[in-house]
C-alpha cells in the first residue's frame, strides 16, 4: 500500500499586549515557561497501491516480557523503557486542566492509543531503511549543537522567504513562522529514510552527519512567551513504527489519538485540540477532512510579547505609507520622538536596519530600503544567509538611541501551500517521499500542506514606571517604515528567527 501524506500547519499570532499566562508544571521541582502564538500543523495519510508481490519482511514487535505473544507491549511500557528525558527535551504545553504537555490530557479521551500497538497476525511489512541505525540519542545538546541548528533555522528562514517573494507580486504581503515550519519538518524528519530524509534535512539547512537536532531545536523553542505543542490523530487500523512514536514523544511530546471514522467527531475533536493549543487564537481549523485520512499530525505554536517601551495611542496617528505600482495610502503609524532604537544603515545594500525591543529577550527587526517603494526587490535579492544573519547580529549588538519612529500598525493573517514552497526549493521532493518510517508497510509521500501565519503588533502593553527614561547617546536618529520593509521577529538570545514577512501594503 501507499500512503499520502497532507501536511498543513498552522503559524502563530504575535501581539504586542501583555496578558498573564499561566505556567503548567512537569515536576515539582521544574516549572514550564508560559506563551502565546499560533501555529498549527496537520498531516494526512490514505492508502494507495502498493506495488504486485511487494510482501516485504515480517514486522519486528517491540520486546516484550513474552516472547511467544503476538501483541507489542503498551506505549506506556515503552516509553517506561526510555531513560528520563533531560529538562532541556520538554516544551512547556498549554495549561488546561487536565492537559499534559504537548496537549494530551492527564486521562485518556475516547479514542486514545494506550493499549498494545497490535499487529494483525500474518502482517508482513517492507523493509524501512535506516531502522537499523541508531535514533538520535543525545539528551543534552552542546551550546555548538545548539549554535549551528539555530544558524540552519536562519538559513532555512532566509531561503524560504526568498522563495515566497520570487513567486508573489510585488504588492503583496508575506508572513510566516521559520520556527514553527522548521519544528513540522523536522518531525517529519523522523520518519523520512534514504534521499528524502537527505534532501529535507537540507531544506532545513541541517548538514550531513549534524547530531543532536531535534533535541537542540526543541531548546531553541525553549523561548520566553512561546509555547510549543504537538499531537498525533490516526486511524485505528493504521499502525505507527514504534520508534516513530517514541522519537515523536521524546523530542515533541506527540501521543496518539485514535480517529473515529466520523467526520463531524473527528473535526470537533481536531478544532478543539487546535483551539486549546492556541489558547482560543484558532477557534476553528478545519471545515473538512480528506477522504479516508489515516494520519494527523498537528503542531501549534502559542507566542505573547509586549513592547519593552509602549508605544502612547495618543500619538499614533495617519500617516502617508508609499506603495509599490500604486497611489500612497494613509495608514493608521505609530510614532514617538524619542523611541530607543539599535539602528544602522548597510551601505552595500542600502537599507536601514531598525531594531525594537520586545519583553523576554525578543526584537522586532525592520530591514527599511533607502530609495523607492521597489527598492525592496532589490534588497530580497542581494541578502544571502551569512549577510542577513550578520545584519541581525550587528542589530543585537548596536546600543540603543533615542530615535524618531513611525511605524505602521501590523495586521496579517496569511495562508500558503507548502509543497509548492518546497517543490520551489527541492523540485519533486515529496513526489515519492521515503516516509516509511512513520507506518509499518505503506510508501509513503506527501500530497499537500498548507501554512497560516497571523501577526498582530500594536501599541497596546504595559507600561512600566520611567521605561523610557534610559540614558542612551544624545544624537536623535529617524526610523520610518512608511514603505515597503522587510521584518523578523528575533530571539536573540537563542539567534532564531521567530516569524519572518514583509508588508507591502497595509490595506492587503
Amino acid at each position: 500500500m501507499k500512503l499520502c501524506l497532507l501536511l498543513v500547519c498552522l503559524v502563530a499570532m504575535v501581539t504586542a499586549t501583555v496578558a498573564p499566562v499561566s505556567v503548567p508544571e512537569t515536576t515539582p521541582s521544574r516549572r514550564m515557561k508560559p506563551i502565546r502564538l499560533q501555529p498549527a500543523q496537520m498531516v494526512f495519510l490514505r492508502p494507495t497501491t502498493s506495488p504486485p508481490g511487494d510482501t516485504g519482511t515480517p514486522t519486528q514487535p517491540v520486546p516484550s516480557s513474552n516472547a511467544s505473544s503476538t501483541t507489542e507491549p503498551s506505549l506506556e511500557a515503552v516509553l517506561e523503557a526510555l531513560e528520563p528525558l533531560g529538562p532541556a527535551e520538554f516544551v512547556a504545553a498549554p495549561e488546561e486542566p487536565g492537559t499534559a504537555a504537548g496537549g494530551s490530557t492527564t486521562t485518556p479521551e475516547p479514542g486514545t492509543t494506550t493499549g498494545p500497538l497490535s499487529t494483525p497476525p500474518g502482517t508482513v511489512t517492507p523493509p524501512c531503511p535506516g531502522d537499523e541505525e541508531p535514533g538520535e540519542t543525545c539528551r543534552a545538546p552542546t551550546r555548538e549543537q545548539k549554535e549551528e541548528v539555530a544558524k540552519a533555522l536562519g538559513t532555512f528562514a532566509l531561503r524560504f522567504y526568498q522563495h515566497m517573494a520570487e513567486s508573489a507580486k510585488s504588492n503583496t504581503n508575506l508572513l510566516f513562522s521559520p520556527l514553527n515550519m522548521a519544528l513540522g519538518l523536522s518531525h517529519l524528519l523522523l520518519g523520512a529514510r534514504g534521499e528524502t530524509q537527505q534532501r529535507l534535512a537540507a531544506i532545513l539547512g541541517y548538514r550531513p552527519g549534524l547530531a543532536c537536532v531535534h533535541g537542540a531545536l526543541r531548546q531553541l523553542a525553549n523561548v520566553p512567551g512561546l509555547l510549543s505543542a504537538t499531537e498525533i490523530f490516526h486511524h485505528p487500523d493504521l499502525h505507527l513504527r514504534p520508534r516513530f512514536l517514541n522519537e515523536s514523544w521524546q523530542f515533541y511530546k506527540a501521543m496518539p489519538r485514535e480517529l473515529s471514522g466520523n467526520e463531524s467527531l473527528d473535526l470537533q475533536r481536531i478544532n478543539e485540540w487546535v483551539r486549546k493549543a492556541t489558547r482560543g487564537l484558532v477557534p476553528h481549523l478545519l471545515s473538512q477532512l480528506p477522504d479516508e485520512p489515516r494520519l494527523v499530525l498537528l503542531s501549534a505554536v502559542h507566542f505573547q510579547a509586549r513592547w519593552q517601551n509602549p508605544f502612547k495611542t495618543k500619538h499614533t496617528m495617519l500617516l502617508p505609507f508609499m506603495r509599490h505600482g500604486h497611489l500612497p495610502v494613509n495608514v493608521l503609524t505609530m510614532t514617538s520622538k524619542k523611541y530607543p532604537v539599535a539602528s544602522f544603515t548597510d551601505s552595500h545594500l542600502q537599507v536601514q536596519v531598525g531594531r525594537l525591543e520586545l519583553s523576554g529577550g525578543l526584537s522586532l527587526v525592520v530591514l527599511v530600503p533607502r530609495g523607492p517603494p521597489e527598492a525592496l526587490e532589490a534588497v530580497e535579492r542581494a541578502l544571502d544567509p551569512p549577510i542577513f544573519l550578520a545584519l541581525l547580529q550587528r542589530a543585537a549588538n548596536t546600543p540603543m538611541r533615542p530615535t524618531t519612529v513611525a511605524l505602521p500598525r501590523l495586521h496579517l493573517d496569511l495562508a500558503m501551500d507548502v509543497v509548492a514552497r518546497v517543490h520551489d526549493m527541492d523540485f519533486g521532493l515529496f513526489l515519492d517521499a521515503e516516509l516509511c518510517g512513520l507506518a509499518r508497510g505503506p510508501e509513503v509521500a506527501v500530497d499537500a500542506a498548507q501554512h497560516r501565519a497571523v501577526l498582530t503588533l500594536d501599541e497596546k502593553g504595559v507600561e512600566a514606571a520611567g521605561a523610557m527614561a534610559t540614558s542612551v547617546a544624545r544624537t536623535a536618529m529617524q526610523l520610518e517604515a512608511l514603505q515597503p520593509f522587510l521584518f523578523v521577529l528575533w530571539d536573540e538570545g537563542n539567534a532564531i528567527p521567530l516569524f519572518m514577512g514583509r508588508l507591502s501594503d497595509p490595506q492587503a
